[in-house]
């Protein structure tokens, strides 16, 4: 019963989830934080996610199930290939997903964000099976049509609290996602070498460590210049009348985000098995006390009225 579970878990990629958390992200930066009343719709546009994200693993898992046995560290991690799972109870997941999907979009979800949340599971579902279909063949298109992925989520969350968020935050998560599959490319061609790359994915005869190392530096850069120029604009750092002492505090993530930049650059190229499995990053011990200092300054500068007034209470 125990295995069973596992396999299933392994079925429905649950370690990937944390990208679907990127659902929060317009609750935190539209100031909304604190309004309680959204918590639950998010929830479930949440779960929604992750059934979306599921529903694309396992399409995939079966339509490659052939090519995953012949691959040593695929048939070991996919319970498909391995046996473990039967199609059948793939497909029975699948109609239990879609059900869910269906079924929350129509009854739990609110109205007003029906419409718009139903259109980004839909991009999520559509670009990923595009990828795994067509585009993961062609260079630099692959990298760009995973990172929409990252894009289509974060405006999910934005859709179900009806917020209009800043295109530089949006530009900022584009550019994190391509910052993590160029690792992930990066760390594929050091690990297999060339040769073996290419037996994984056709796409890495056109790819080399140098390019990618070009790359990576420089997505590196703009999402750095992205964040720091959203902060300015954002809390009026250009001009001090107009900002306030918390405000100015901000400032102090800045250099924070720069030092997480470069540590996940130094994990990645000194483990570069990280990179392929990048919720590892998140758990070394310089990325979590960054992320923390860096997480209460967010906190600090964003909500610090309506922080005072609870503890007031």
């Amino acid at each position: 019963m125990v295995s069973k579970i596992k396999s299933v878990i392994r079925l429905l990629r649950i370690r990937q989830y944390y990208k679907n958390f990127m659902i929060f992200v317009g609750i935190f930066f539209s100031g909304r934080l604190f309004d309680y009343s959204l918590y639950f719709p998010l929830l479930i546009g949440f779960a929604l996610l992750c059934s979306a994200s599921s529903f694309n693993y396992i399409i995939n898992d079966i339509r490659d199930i052939e090519n995953d046995k012949k691959h040593p560290e695929k048939i070991r991690k996919k319970p498909l290939a391995s046996g473990d799972l039967s199609i059948s109870f793939a497909v029975l997941v699948l109609i239990i997903l879609i059900v869910f999907i269906v079924l929350s979009l129509v009854f739990i979800i609110p109205k007003n964000s029906t419409v718009g949340l139903t259109l980004m599971i839909v991009f999520i579902i559509v670009t990923g099976q595009l990828y795994n279909h067509i585009l993961k063949n062609f260079a630099f298109i692959d990298i760009i049509i995973l990172s929409t992925g990252y894009l289509w989520r974060a405006i999910a969350g934005c859709v179900i609290i009806g917020e209009y968020i800043s295109g530089w935050l949006y530009f900022a998560i584009f550019e994190i996602a391509l910052f993590l599959s160029i690792a992930k490319r990066k760390s594929d061609l050091e690990l297999l070498g060339k040769e073996r790359a290419i037996e994984h994915k056709k796409v890495y005869d056109q790819y080399s460590q140098k390019l990618l190392d070009q790359f990576y530096v420089m997505i590196a850069v703009s999402i750095f210049m992205t964040y720091s120029l959203y902060l300015i604009f954002k809390f009026n750092l250009f001009i001090p009348e107009e900002t306030s002492l918390n405000e100015l505090f901000v400032v102090l993530t800045i250099p924070i985000s720069l030092y997480i930049i470069m540590r996940f650059m130094y994990l990645t190229s000194a483990k570069p098995e990280i990179a392929r499995s990048t919720e590892k990053a998140f758990l070394d011990k310089g990325m979590i006390i960054a992320s923390l200092i860096m997480f209460i300054i967010l906190i600090l500068s964003f909500y610090l009225e309506e922080i005072v007034e609870i503890l007031n209470l």
